[in-house]
């Protein structure tokens, strides 16, 4: 009777490996397959993610660099601005008596006055020229300080007698006011290189280098 029961339990330990090991045996399959699955779809997912980021890539790098660029320009502008309204300002107070005469020292106070504020506000003034050009009164009282680059003059122009018209509220006439225009032309790079990564998106575009920033100020005469 032992002998028979050991036989039974040596025959059930048996089977029992037996399915243990087939169990394995398909867990093993199966989690190769999940796992296989798995690596798959992961490649899948992350070639997509490469082609997606290659195609938005030049839009990105557009939009940073051209960020960069034009926010550069406008903070430069601002500077320009100051600068012809302080020699607008200026211009107010000075003689204008002196502007029939070939080179006025009230034009050369003014341009002086605009490359110190420009020089305080650390933008280079060396696209100003150092010699006057000017036309007396009582033709077009104009002075220039210009440099030029590829055909395009950039500098200071003072216009020392712009007439200004208005209509009097009290009077309701027309009133013509002698008035001083103060004009920067600037030549701008693209400091961060706007204008060659746009051809990632528009390979034909082109922008030109330097572009000329333009700002002026008036103000009456004295």
């Amino acid at each position: 009777m032992l002998i028979a029961n050991s036989k039974i339990k040596t025959s059930l330990i048996r089977q029992l490996s037996c399915a243990i090991s087939g169990l394995a045996v398909k867990l093993r399959v199966s989690s190769s397959v999940t796992a296989l699955k798995f690596a798959t779809r992961v490649r899948e997912t992350e070639a997509a993610e490469l082609l997606e980021f290659a195609l938005a890539l030049p839009l990105i790098l557009v939009m940073v660099v051209g960020l960069l660029d034009f926010s550069h320009a406008y903070n430069l502008k601002q500077k320009l601005a100051n600068a012809v309204r302080e020699g607008a300002r200026i211009a107010g107070s000075e003689n204008y008596q002196d502007t029939n005469t070939a080179n006025p020292a009230s034009v050369k106070s003014i341009m002086e006055d605009v490359k110190t504020y420009l020089q305080d506000a650390g933008v280079n003034t060396s696209f100003i020229g150092t010699t006057l050009s000017y036309d007396p009164c009582p033709a077009t009282c104009t002075g220039t300080y210009y440099t030029t680059l590829n055909g395009t003059n950039y500098g200071l122009k003072i216009e020392r007698n712009v007439k200004v018209t208005y209509t009097d509220p009290n009077s309701a006439k027309l009133v013509t006011v002698p008035s001083t225009r103060v004009t920067l032309y600037y030549p701008y790079d693209w400091t961060f290189g706007f204008d060659q990564v746009i051809k990632l998106l528009v390979p034909s575009a082109t922008f030109t280098a330097p572009i000329r920033i333009e700002t002026d100020a008036m103000m009456a005469n004295p």
